[in-house]
This record gives C-alpha cells, structure tokens and sequence, in this order.
C-alpha cells in the first residue's frame, strides 16, 4: 500500500481567506483642548485657593514684623539697663530734658547698638521712612521716666516696682516724626474731662499696633488689635487695645496706669 507523499498539504488545514468589506477605522488621538465651562471652573477653584491662603500668608507676616518690633523693644531694654548701670541708675533723657538734642536717648543709646537705625523703627510703622529721614523713632519714652515732675521717676533707683513701670510705648501714627518726638506726655492721659482720656492716649501711643482698625479711624474704634510694651525690668509685653482703654478709664490722675509702679498685672 503506497503512502501519501509528506509534502502535500493537507486540505484540512488551508482555510479560505474572504475579502473584508468593513476594514477596522484608524485610530487617531483625541483632542486635549479644554472648553470655556472648564476653564472657568479652574479659575474659580484657583482663586477659592488664592482666598483661603491669603488670609494665612498675611498672619504669618504680621506676626513675623511683631516679633521684630518685640525684639526691637528688648534691645531697646537691654541698652537702658546698661545705661542705667553706667550713670548710677538714671534713666536717658528725652529731648524735653535735654539742652541738646544730641542728649537724647536715641543718640545716647546708640553706642549700645550694632545698628540704632534698624532698632528705633518698628517694621509695622507706616511712618518709617519720614522717621527715619528726620531723626525720629517709632518707640517713646515713658514721660514720668524722663521728664522732671513731683510724681517723676528719673532713676531705676526711683521704682519701687519695675515689673508695674512702663517704660517704652509705640509712639501714634499721628504724632511728628523728628527727633523731638521721643517721649510721650502721659502725665496729660487721665485728667478732666476724664471722658476723654482714651482720645489722649491714642492721641501719644498706638495701643493697637497690630490688628487694629484702618488708620484714621476715630477713637471709639480703636480698642481692637494690640501693641508691644516695654517694660522697667527688660521684659516686653503684647497688650490688647482693649486692655489699656480699660486702664485709661479712671477718674483719679492718681490711678494712670503710665506712672511709676502703677501699671496692673496683665496675665
């Protein structure tokens, strides 16, 4: 019996190959452009972004220059001390004591610092510029430390209670710019008419510094935000506005909470 031969192929295995009348379309990318609805919800998602980071941003700021304006008050501190140590415990005089105005604690405090420029200014002071073209600071010197009076203290020496003197204040965005004005006039804070004592304070200090309310606001708005104090023992204290109206509203001279020993206790 003959055998087939190995090499023909087998019709089983060849199958028929049809012509396809619906060849498979192309595939082409699609388009990555993006429509106007869309772009407008990236816009509002982006400034949702904007205004809750802004807020944030602008506390970091306030509180970085009020750490600096605290900084500038401890070395303003520091120098008083030294100072206090060199002339037998008196206290630098303003420019209303001095004959020269080169007598004036700025100039005489100067020695005591790397840069006096820097440290006189507070960073929040919208005023900085003109003070500094004109000699002047954004800090002042307690009145009862440095100008004569029945009820002055001119000497660390004088206080009883160092932890309850005010020493240094923010001077008012209303008040000069020159040298002249370094010192306050607290002694005037609390006298009749006593319903005006906060209008005199805010007239000399700016208690609200930090936080507070536009500027030329009247006075009545002007209990909100805070300020940096300096006090006779070197420490600086962050001090709400409302807190010093408080204080300021007495009706006894004697209970003014700028004169020696008779700041009261804040936390």
């Amino acid at each position: 019996m003959q055998s087939p031969a190995r090499d023909q192929p087998s019709q089983l295995n060849t199958l028929p190959v049809w012509p396809s009348s619906n060849p498979l379309p192309s595939v082409t990318p699609a388009c990555a452009g993006m429509s106007l609805i869309e772009l407008l919800v990236v816009i509002a998602i982006i400034g949702v972004l904007v205004s809750l980071l802004l807020p944030a941003v602008m506390q970091v700021r306030t509180a970085a220059r009020r750490t600096q304006c605290a900084n500038n008050l401890k070395q303003i501190g520091l120098a008083i001390q030294n100072y206090c140590d060199s002339y037998q415990g008196s206290f630098p005089l303003s420019t209303h004591g001095a004959s020269d105005y080169d007598q004036s604690w700025i100039v005489k405090l100067a020695p005591y610092f790397e840069n006096v420029d820097r440290v006189r200014i507070c960073p929040e002071d919208p005023r900085a510029r003109e003070k500094l073209e004109d000699g002047g600071t954004s800090y002042v010197l307690n009145e009862f430390l440095c100008v004569e009076g029945s009820d002055a203290a001119l000497s660390l020496n004088h206080l009883r209670a160092t932890t309850r003197t005010l020493l240094m204040f923010t001077a008012s965005d209303s008040r000069g710019t020159s040298r002249s004005d370094d010192h306050t006039h607290s002694r005037n804070w609390v006298r009749n008419p006593f319903t005006r004592n906060w209008s005199r304070v805010v007239a000399d200090i700016q208690p609200d510094r930090f936080g507070g309310p536009p500027p030329g606001a009247p006075p009545e708005q002007r209990a909100v935000g805070a300020a940096n104090y300096l006090f006779a023992d070197g420490r600086v204290q962050l001090i709400p506005a409302g807190t010093i109206r408080q204080w300021s509203d007495v009706l006894d001279p004697k209970q003014n909470f700028a004169a020696p020993d008779r700041c009261p206790d804040y936390p």
